[in-house]
Order: structure tokens, then C-alpha cells, then sequence
């Protein structure tokens, strides 16, 4: 009765974080269409149109991603870092005083570092190593941001932390693939130049942007080329819409590091904007909408039922952020407007399509652990072989 009750607590304690988190992303959002020039009538409108970045990378991903580790490892102190995302965010939008809010940040991105850690300490494999980098790259971000560093210093640490925290699980992933050691080096090398890259970029602007775009450009044509995505290409309903929405980011990941190599470190204006929300919008959240009905049931032990109207996400993400991208290219201000509308409105979509697979009279039995925790775990004996590569582990 007692673990039954556990379970209870951690679904709905998991439930109430998805709703935080999903209302921070909203915010955000707003906050973005607002900078934009939008009139969005939004209380204390001038602080949030600062606390766009922080709410959707803090508010929403940490927790979202947080929470799905915490589920995945099953231990208490897993879920520090989303409580703490929550607590800074709501710290944020209630006035506290900006150390206040750096101070909670910081310990958000701590505590989801040291989850990462734990993973690392269990499995000792590359893909959750190369987790932990994007881990730390979200970590160094805090700190910079209590030493008084601005948000556009921040943003290409918070780009990095994306991409190698998402392309460390389609490693995982695609070790089903058997990749050989030279497939296995252009990975490696490409991680290594993304961090090379954002860590000259605080030093030498200019040389140090182009170097993590080719890094970016790199890891999108590793990716297309071998992970597991274009497989299921060739399958159909949920494992489709996956495999499409995994690919478009891919796409969109490469457009990113063409706009790197192409102009460099930016920190305001048109191309800054294209910089970032090609990977941020066109990657980040193709990878979300992939990976939602795989991670929103385990998290909240509710089914979800796929739909093919689904793929109006992706298709109006698309399309909106071609427009966005045309109009920073080109430098009008009402194009790139009328872009940010329809990223607004393709996420609400795919909002939508998820309120409408949720089936609230049929629930699972418990949150199932994804396949990252299954892994983490084997080393601890809680699982069976899973047929792990032993060139994947690191040497103890």
C-alpha cells in the first residue's frame, strides 16, 4: 500500500510539473510574440518580454526534461531540478529580486547536472557523457548569468546544452545500427568541436561561432545519415509522424550551422533572431513533438492516442519558420512578425493534438521508465542484457 501510495505521489507530483511547465512554455511564447511587436496584453508585459529565453529553456525544459529523468531513474533528489525550475520561474514572474531568481536557476541547472551525473556514474557510456556535456553547458550558463553575464552571452551555451543533450540520446538510439568506429569518430569529433566552439566564442567571437556552426553542420549530416529515423520512415502511424519530425529537425539543425558559418556571432537583430530560432524552434522542438507520445505517458500515466492531424504541427512549424527566416534574412521586421505567429500557432497545435489523445478514463498502471533509464539501470543489475555495444561504454 505504502509503494502504491509513492506511485500516486509521483504521478500527480509529475502531472502538476507538466502543467507548470507547459504554462511557463505559454508565457514564453507570449513573451516572444511581444518582442516581436505583437500586442500581447500580458501583466507586467515589460519583465516577461526579458524572461523569454529563461522561461522556455528553464520553465519549460528543465522541467520537462528533468522530469523525465527523475521518472527514468526513480530516485528523490532526480526531482530537485524541476522543483527548482519551478521555483525560479514562478520566483521570476512574481518580482522577486533578479539574485533571488539567478540564485534559483543556478540550482535548477545544478541539480539537473547532477542527475545527468548519476546516469554517467551508472552506465559509463558515451551517449549519456555526451548527456552530461550538454548537462554542464547549461550549468556553466547559470553561473555566468549569477556573475551578471547578459542573455545573449548565455544563448549559444543553451543551444549547445540542447544539441548534446538531444543528440546523446539518438546515439543511444542508434547503436541499434552498429555504427563502426569511423561512424563512431565523426560523432566524437563533432561533440568536440561544439564545445571547442562555444567555449572559444566567449573569447573569440567571431571564430569561435563559425567553428560550433560547422560543428552544428556536422552533427545534422551525421544524424541524417545515421540515425535510426530514416528507418521508420518506412513504417506507418506513431513511428512515421516520428521519424518526419526527427528528420525535419534535422533539417533545421543544419540550417543552423549554415547561418553560424555564414555570419558569425550575433547578439541582436535580424540574423541573431535566425541563429537561434532555427535551432531553438525549427530542432528543438521537432525532437519535442517526436519524442511527446513516448515521454508524456511515461511521465504522467496517462495513455495518449496518436492522430494523424498531428502532422498539421510540424507542417505549419515549417512552413511559419521559413517565413520567419525569410523575413531576417531580408530584414523586414513584418514578415519575420507574421513567422513568429505561425510558430506560436504550431505549437498551439500540437497542444491541441495532444489535449485530444489524451484518454482520461484509461490510465496506465504506473509511469513506464524510458529507454534511458532502462540502460542506466543495467549496470545496477535491475534489468536484463539489453544487447549493449561494448565499444559504447567508457573504460572504468
Amino acid at each position: 500500500m505504502h509503494q502504491r501510495s509513492r506511485r500516486r505521489f509521483v504521478v500527480w507530483l509529475s502531472r502538476g510539473l507538466i502543467a507548470f511547465g507547459a504554462l511557463a512554455a505559454a508565457l514564453g511564447v507570449l513573451a516572444g510574440l511581444a518582442r516581436m511587436g505583437w500586442h500581447i496584453p500580458l501583466p507586467h508585459r515589460a519583465q516577461l518580454t526579458v524572461q523569454h529565453g529563461p522561461l522556455l529553456v528553464v520553465g519549460f525544459f528543465v522541467t520537462l526534461i528533468g522530469l523525465e529523468r527523475a521518472v527514468a531513474v526513480g530516485r528523490r533528489f532526480s526531482f530537485a531540478a524541476p522543483l527548482a525550475a519551478l521555483a525560479a520561474s514562478l520566483a521570476s514572474l512574481a518580482g522577486a529580486p533578479p539574485l533571488i531568481v539567478q540564485l534559483l536557476m543556478l540550482v535548477a541547472f545544478l541539480a539537473f547536472t547532477l542527475t545527468f551525473g548519476y546516469l554517467l556514474a551508472v552506465a559509463r557510456t558515451v551517449h549519456h557523457a555526451v548527456m552530461f556535456a550538454g548537462a554542464l553547458s547549461w550549468l556553466v550558463s547559470g553561473f555566468l548569468l549569477s556573475a551578471g553575464v547578459g542573455i545573449p552571452a548565455l544563448v549559444p551555451w543553451w543551444l549547445t546544452g540542447f544539441v548534446l543533450i538531444i543528440t546523446g540520446e539518438r546515439l543511444e538510439l542508434a547503436r541499434a545500427l552498429r555504427p563502426d568506429r569511423r561512424v563512431r569518430t565523426w560523432f566524437v569529433v563533432s561533440v568536440s568541436l561544439l564545445l571547442g566552439g562555444t567555449v572559444l566564442e566567449m573569447f573569440a567571437t567571431a571564430a569561435g561561432a563559425r567553428l560550433r556552426g560547422l560543428a552544428l553542420l556536422s552533427l545534422a549530416l551525421w544524424l541524417l545519415r545515421f540515425d535510426v529515423a530514416r528507418r521508420g520512415l518506412r513504417q506507418h502511424g506513431l513511428h512515421r509522424f516520428s521519424a518526419v519530425c526527427l528528420l525535419h529537425g534535422y533539417f533545421w539543425l543544419a540550417v543552423a550551422g549554415l547561418l553560424a558559418l555564414a555570419f558569425g556571432h550575433q547578439r541582436s537583430g535580424f540574423r541573431y533572431d535566425a541563429q537561434i530560432h532555427a535551432l531553438a524552434l525549427g530542432f528543438v522542438f521537432s525532437q519535442v513533438f517526436a519524442h511527446a507520445f513516448i515521454i508524456f505517458p511515461a511521465v504522467t500515466g496517462l495513455r495518449l492516442a496518436y492522430r494523424r492531424f498531428t502532422y498539421a504541427a510540424p507542417a505549419v512549424l515549417g512552413a511559419s519558420l521559413l517565413l520567419r527566416l525569410a523575413g531576417d534574412l531580408v530584414a523586414d521586421a513584418a514578415l519575420r512578425r507574421a513567422g513568429g505567429l505561425g510558430n506560436a500557432l504550431a505549437l498551439v497545435t500540437f497542444a491541441v493534438s495532444i489535449a485530444a489523445g489524451v484518454s482520461r478514463t484509461q490510465r496506465a498502471r504506473s509511469p513506464s521508465p524510458p529507454v534511458s533509464g532502462r540502460l542506466a539501470t543495467h549496470a545496477l543489475g535491475r534489468v536484463g542484457d539489453g544487447g549493449e555495444d561494448p565499444d559504447a561504454r567508457l573504460p572504468r
